[in-house]
């Protein structure tokens, strides 16, 4: 379950008519809790700006808090009158029924922009047929926080109970005895260690006979190639979270800078090769973290191949909602997707026909 809080406000704008108000004429309100605040502005014939101005109502989301790793749902919905003769069909008081709805998923902070528009909410000439009551039209804006924790919860760390093994033989972690050569890179390890925390490993690395016959030496000690592709990067990457039971910091992996999705997709992948659960949940939930419409569908591809069924769900729901799809269809890594796996594409085409 995703973890989640939210606000609504009620927007109530004074109306006598499409020629009542100039354009770009705004009615707004605060929203804030925890460390959010926004503002939320209600344009009854939209800002001079937008796409529809003067024909069409529109709302404006602006970030006031500047908070990160935030992904937010913001909705607004102008109320239309009671069906007719419902009041008098009956003493008790008929609330207003939703006249148009409309939502976007948005995440900050953004690059160009702390502010957010839902253009063309609907028609200024409809407004006083459908909406008007008592002289004014009420708009409910909502904000939805839906990533605090994230979709994806960690199991607990097993660092401790895989390395408990080692100690009453007072074996030594950190003594190299056996290097890999990964894509030109040699990295001494201790097999103990990597077997200790992989099962994987373990078969490859304490086996009869194994590393100790490998033709090739380095520094007097057996040099071994992983039996799958990887580069020196997302190697390293694995050592540090085997090591250190973390995900690397900035630097760690070469470059300088942080983790990419690229890395991230790759250690997934490694995670999954080396039976490394938590650490494949680690990258998953990171990955949802960092996710947008760029990088979304290949996300969902490493889910699938990679059997991260977690992962595969949360990009899922991200693209099932067609104000997301619309803009995922035009990127490359959804023609990438569609390209090398359409079966996958066939499915999500079928979980948004149904919502």
């Amino acid at each position: 379950m995703q973890d989640c809080v939210g606000e609504f406000v009620q927007i109530d704008v004074e109306y006598a008519g499409p020629e009542s108000l100039a354009v770009g004429a705004v009615f707004s309100k605060d929203i804030a809790f925890g460390d959010h605040a926004w503002t939320v502005h209600c344009f009854p014939r939209g800002a001079p700006d937008d796409d529809g101005a003067g024909e069409y109502l529109s709302i404006h989301l602006v970030n006031l808090s500047r908070a990160k790793n935030a992904r937010v749902l913001f909705e607004a919905s102008v109320l239309g009158r009671a069906a007719a003769g419902a009041a008098a069909a009956s003493d008790v008081v008929t609330p207003p029924g939703l006249y148009c709805t409309c939502r976007r998923l948005v995440e900050y902070p953004a690059k160009d922009s702390f502010r957010w528009r839902l253009p063309k909410i609907a028609r200024t000439s409809d407004l006083a047929e459908h909406c008007v009551v008592g002289g004014h039209i009420a708009v409910v804006c909502g904000v939805v926080v839906l990533r605090h924790s994230g979709p994806i919860p960690l199991p607990p760390s097993s660092y401790a109970a895989d390395l408990d093994g080692l100690w009453p033989r007072k074996r030594p972690l950190g003594e190299p005895d056996v290097s890999f050569a990964v894509d030109g890179d040699t990295f001494p390890v201790n097999r103990r260690v990597l077997a200790a925390r992989s099962a994987v490993f373990k078969a490859e690395l304490l086996a009869d006979g194994a590393p100790d016959a490998a033709p090739e030496s380095d520094r007097g000690m057996p040099v071994i190639r992983p039996r799958h592709e990887i580069r020196a990067a997302t190697f390293r990457a694995l050592l540090v979270y085997i090591y250190c039971d973390r995900l690397p910091r900035d630097g760690e992996c070469g470059g300088g800078g942080g983790l990419s999705t690229e890395l991230l997709r790759e250690l997934l992948a490694a995670a999954d090769l080396y039976a490394l659960d938590r650490l494949k949940l680690m990258c998953a939930k990171k990955l949802w973290e960092e996710m947008s419409v760029e990088t979304v569908s290949k996300t969902l591809w490493y889910a699938v191949r990679h059997a991260c069924p977690e992962l595969k769900k949360a990009c899922m729901d991200f693209l099932a909602m067609a104000e997301n799809m619309g803009q995922v269809a035009v990127t490359e890594e959804y023609v990438w997707l569609a390209q090398n796996s359409p079966s996958i594409v066939q499915e999500l085409r079928d979980r948004v026909a149904r919502n």
